[in-house]
């Protein structure tokens, strides 16, 4: 395979080679499912802070096509997105020679210093190779022959902790390589120091209030206390035309309960989400650090400057009580609780409360987070309007055999009973235990929580309607 010449954009999109050009080409992970979420989130991202940019989906993850900044506001602000990759080829290969020759095109060199560790990560798929480590071996190898060619020796290799990790993607025919930019996944906050059974991770969390408007409702908050109502793609494919949707508006309430909450990721994120603050931007160590050093100072003056504007957007922690009754007052919604925090998580487990107060405290929120140890179907609305975020056990969770009956038809049995004028948004794996649930859902999202497919699923609960006799008196 002849080398072939950099360019950022082939007139086949198929192909692409990295360049040493302003933008560059990167890959956004995310979930199985949430690419449409994470998309919006990173067109917000690069609109709010100015950035030439262009994304589009690919599978559990979206492309963008940015300048250095794109790839830095993306890592220190983004709560949807695990990682993001800097993409180094994509074409297509027919044999191990054009695999190894692809890899081997690449200007290693100018991508990593030689004094620095790496390791190849390689997956394959429905492809002409078997084993996935040779896939591995082959691009390590034009990775050390590059280096070796220039400086007469080679990296070393790390498996353990690397400072730079290249990530191999061979399906089919077609042949993807990326390093990665981020380091620790950004869905590591830092705000767990303990962990429960199968906890739910940050960035899902994130995306699912996300699906549920819970960003709409944080954008809306601060800038006024007029109401701020539910919208999905659809809602908003019809705004933008003009059409108003048949669809009963639905009033978003700043007040939220996860009635299972396990180690309350749902309550955390729901409050860091509305006081707009990014854990990530306080991180001190992102792998694009040790990344192209011809581009180190373009990176570093745009690190400066985003962490700059992400902090003065953080908003006070003792100002949000205040924003909340008034954006209250004025959509007459009313609070029953003596507790001025708007976030409830509960759980039976004493354990998982604990930890759950212990990872709210880390994040610096437990003054809006109340946590109490309680049955699920105990559960009692804490505002006249609100929203219910629930994750009940289902996969890896579950004892072989278990019935899963009983709790979903209770689940919807509470909803009707005891929180009218509340949506619940309740994410599953269970096919059996939604069809027990005994309520029509207003919104149906196909998504993966790990390996598993779950439906992530509204039900807006209307008051009931009183019966009116026939009979007189």
């Amino acid at each position: 395979m002849k080398k072939k010449e950099n360019h950022l954009r082939n007139q086949n999109n198929d192909r692409y080679y990295y360049s040493n050009l302003s933008i560059q080409r990167f890959f956004i992970t995310t979930s199985r499912g949430f690419e449409d979420i994470l998309k919006d989130e990173i067109e917000e991202i690069c609109s709010q802070f100015q950035i030439k940019h262009k994304v589009w989906k690919g599978s559990a993850g979206c492309y963008l096509e940015a300048p250095w900044a794109g790839c830095i506001a993306v890592n220190l602000s983004s709560m949807c997105a695990s990682r993001v990759l800097l993409v180094l080829a994509e074409d297509q290969v027919k044999d191990e020679k054009d695999l190894y020759d692809l890899s081997r095109s690449l200007d290693w060199t100018s991508i990593f210093d030689l004094n620095l560790t790496f390791s190849v990560n390689a997956s394959i798929n429905d492809t002409f190779v078997q084993n996935s480590m040779f896939v591995g071996l082959k691009v390590k190898d034009a990775i050390c022959d590059s280096f070796r060619d220039k400086f007469g020796e080679r990296p070393d290799v790390n498996t353990e902790r690397p400072d730079i990790k290249i990530f191999v993607r061979l399906f089919r025919d077609k042949l993807s390589i990326s390093v990665d930019t981020t380091g620790e996944p950004l869905s590591q906050r830092g705000y767990r120091v303990k962990t429960v059974e199968a906890p739910l991770k940050e960035s899902l969390a994130a995306s699912l209030l996300r699906i549920s408007g819970w960003n709409l409702l944080a954008n809306g908050i601060w800038n006024s206390s007029e109401a701020v109502y539910f919208e999905d793609k659809e809602t908003r494919l019809l705004k933008q035309q003009g059409i108003s949707s048949k669809a009963k508006p639905i009033l978003m309430s700043p007040y939220l309960l996860d009635p299972m909450c396990g180690s309350g990721t749902f309550v955390i994120e729901a409050a860091l989400a509305l006081l707009h603050w990014k854990p990530n931007v306080h991180r001190n160590e992102f792998s694009f650090m040790d990344l192209c050093p011809n581009k180190a100072n373009e990176m570093k003056v745009a690190l400066k400057e985003l962490k700059a504007k992400i902090i003065a957007n953080e908003k006070p922690i003792a100002d949000l009580p205040m924003r909340i009754k008034l954006y209250s007052e004025k959509n007459n919604i009313t609070t029953f609780q003596d507790s001025l925090a708007p976030f409830f998580g509960s759980d039976i487990s004493e354990r998982n409360v604990e930890t759950a107060k212990e990872c709210a405290m880390e994040a610096g929120l437990s003054k809006l987070i109340h946590f109490s140890k309680k049955d699920a179907f105990q559960s009692k609305p804490h505002a006249s309007q609100g929203i219910l975020v629930v994750n009940p056990p289902y996969g890896e969770r579950l004892e072989e055999g278990e019935d899963l009956s009983p709790m979903y038809q209770s689940l919807g049995d509470l909803w009707k009973q005891e929180f009218p004028h509340w949506t619940a948004w309740l994410i599953t794996g269970s096919e059996d235990g939604l069809k027990k649930v005994g309520l029509r859902p207003t919104r149906r999202v196909n998504v993966y929580n790990g390996n598993i497919p779950c439906k992530y699923l509204q039900y807006v609960m209307y008051p009931r309607t009183p019966k009116v006799s026939n009979l007189e008196d």
